[in-house]
């Protein structure tokens, strides 16, 4: 395991060949969990984990209140553990769990107006994590940043699973490769 940031890049990560996809690995790796570990101390003070953030943001984002099945499937989670998630989100007011009067055994989510404030503060509180982790990029070098992860996200499909959860505003990338949400 890679202990330092200095002992994941070497003298052999580029040459003829290129960069090496171990080493660019390995930095993508070191960045997630950067970001990770920043927005996490920053959510403490709210009462809300990472996982429970992303929970909140899936219900806020979808167009009507969504079954337990359905989260755990955007989550790629069992449904058993998309339940503990929203229990606590349940217990903290930010989420409802709302009958359906059709199929009794069925329960949709839906988020409370306490959630969609919290919501609000999560978004600031990511913005100020992704702003610290990206500080020591250019604006031009944040685009290409920004377009290159993009590509691959897309081409391995990863991106459909972000495109309507990044709150308020989901991505949309103009011919240019720059989105049009101004980041």
């Amino acid at each position: 395991m890679v202990n330092s940031q200095t002992a994941a890049i070497g003298p052999n990560d580029s040459g003829v060949c290129g960069v090496n996809p171990l080493r660019l690995s390995e930095l993508i790796l070191l960045a997630a969990r950067r970001f990770h570990r920043d927005f996490s101390a920053q959510l403490s003070p709210l009462g809300v984990t990472v996982a429970q953030a992303q929970v909140l943001r899936i219900v806020a984002v979808a167009e009507a209140p969504l079954r337990m099945v359905d989260i755990a499937a955007q989550l790629e989670i069992v449904p058993r553990s998309a339940t503990s998630k929203i229990d606590a989100l349940e217990s903290l007011g930010l989420v409802e769990r709302l009958s359906d009067n059709a199929d009794r055994r069925s329960v949709s989510v839906a988020v409370t107006e306490k959630g969609r404030n919290v919501l609000s503060l999560l978004d600031e509180v990511r913005r100020s994590a992704a702003e610290e982790l990206l500080s020591g990029l250019a604006v031009l070098d944040r685009e290409e940043l920004y377009r290159l992860l993009r590509i691959v996200c897309t081409r391995t499909g990863l991106l459909a699973g972000i495109e309507n959860s990044c709150g308020s505003q989901a991505l949309s990338v103009t011919a240019e490769g720059r989105d049009r949400g101004g980041r």
